[in-house]
């Protein structure tokens, strides 16, 4: 089985730790190859064989009417990436220009540039025809270049693409005063009816999402998490205080849940340190919002994967957050956070803070796998519950990781995507044999 890969960004685990792209193909038997629109290098141990075009080729194929595109294996690639933190700094620079110099119109002028650059000819044409992809995988996030590129290589290929999705692309329920956001999304929403019809599946993160988009463009969807370990159920007593540990971005405002959460342990703990919370970051904090106290709340550094397990082995409970401003609650209501498989599979017990409208929050409450805030003003109350009965602790982890060993084992995971390609690439040769 030979898959194409369609991403935005370098397919690099040690920029995206517990990326999802190697969550889902580590061990895969079939060859990969990965067409990708982003400065950077390729890191990860699934995939040699890449096609990069960046925003850069695309301008000077546009300016010079030349094709665009770089072909490369990445054993032979000369020039590695001498350390992640430098290629981050990079990427954080090129975005940071990017968006001083173009503001609003930064997404339109690109969608602009990549719909009318000379990308289909040449190498790129050299690159598949030696590939021969039998599926597209699209790893998609709400990009019209993303479209106009499955368009492409459907085009030149004839094979079947799947498209995955974790951004509320169609729906039009957002909140924004920008004109330029709505032109954008409008035009976004009709390019993809337009390519729908191409897709031989339709992957997201929400059951709820995956119907809308079935009902809306007859397209045939299905839904795709994250796998875990979950190894043998180990019980382990709860400390005194009890720790809670929220590792991850604050975007979406997530940072201002995570606030309240804070102010109500500092009232919790008056007397006595009855709760403490440590947060693992990259992510600046505003100075103004007075997390640390260096009693109840610790603010501290950004840790690898392999690190934050041994983190979570000491601590008690893992912190879900998401925000409960309206702006961010329509934004992200189809957001199931590769963070919720991440806490199921932490040995810790789940606190999952934020709008019941959060498929992910939906999610660990209709499956009593988490203890869940709904609202900031009943925080104080889950905290004075959870330090009055800890035992409640030990319930709740169990229950965290016998969900996380029913319906998220990563094995289980890939063998499901595994059948995704094969019922697709099957399907697109019977379609052919009957044709022929």
């Amino acid at each position: 089985m030979r898959v194409l890969l369609l991403t935005e960004e370098a397919w690099n685990d040690s920029i995206y730790p517990n990326n999802v792209l190697t969550n889902w193909l580590t061990g895969f038997t079939g060859n990969i190859a990965n067409v990708y629109l982003a400065s950077g290098e390729p890191e990860n141990g699934c995939c040699m064989n890449y096609f990069q075009i960046t925003d850069t080729m695309a301008c000077k194929s546009l300016i010079c009417s030349k094709a665009a595109g770089k072909w490369f294996f990445s054993k032979s690639y000369g020039r590695r990436i001498k350390s992640s933190s430098q290629h981050k700094g990079h990427l954080k620079r090129e975005h940071t220009v990017l968006k001083g110099v173009l503001g609003g119109t930064a997404r339109l002028s690109r969608d602009f540039l990549w719909l009318n650059s000379k990308i289909a000819e040449g190498p790129l044409r050299e690159f598949l025809t030696d590939f021969r992809p039998e599926v597209i995988f699209s790893l998609r996030f709400y990009s019209r270049r993303m479209l106009y590129m499955e368009r492409l290589l459907h085009s030149v290929t004839g094979v079947p693409v799947i498209a995955f999705t974790g951004d509320d692309e169609y729906s039009l329920r957002q909140i924004s005063a920008s004109p330029l956001y709505w032109i954008r999304k409008i035009k976004f929403r009709r390019e993809l009816r337009e390519t729908a019809p191409i897709y031989a599946k339709y992957l997201t993160l929400s059951k709820r999402q995956a119907k809308n988009l079935e009902e809306e463009l007859g397209v045939s969807t299905a839904v795709l998490r994250k796998g875990g370990d979950f190894e043998e159920y180990q019980s382990k007593p709860v400390t005194e205080p009890i720790k809670i540990i929220y590792a991850g971005r604050l975007y979406c405002n997530r940072i201002r849940t995570i606030d309240a959460l804070s102010k109500a342990i500092k009232v919790i703990n008056h007397s006595k340190v009855l709760v403490t919370l440590d947060i693992y970051t990259k992510d600046p904090i505003n100075e103004r919002l007075q997390l640390q106290d260096n009693r109840s709340v610790f603010v501290k550094g950004y840790l690898s994967a392999e690190d934050l397990k041994n983190v979570y082995k000491t601590a008690d409970i893992a912190l879900l957050a998401e925000s409960f401003d309206r702006k961010n609650k329509l934004l992200t209501k189809y957001s199931f956070s590769t963070k919720v498989v991440d806490c199921l599979a932490s040995s810790c017990a789940i606190l999952a803070i934020g709008p019941y409208e959060n498929e992910g929050i939906r999610y660990l409450k209709q499956n009593r796998a988490a203890f869940c805030v709904g609202n900031p003003k009943n925080i104080y109350l889950m905290l004075s519950h959870l330090t009055a009965q800890p035992d409640k602790i030990e319930v709740y982890r169990k229950r965290a990781w016998e969900l996380g060993k029913k319906e998220h084992q990563k094995e289980d995971i890939r063998k499901k995507l595994y059948e995704i390609f094969a019922a697709a690439i099957s399907q697109s040769k019977n379609v052919k044999d009957n044709v022929l």
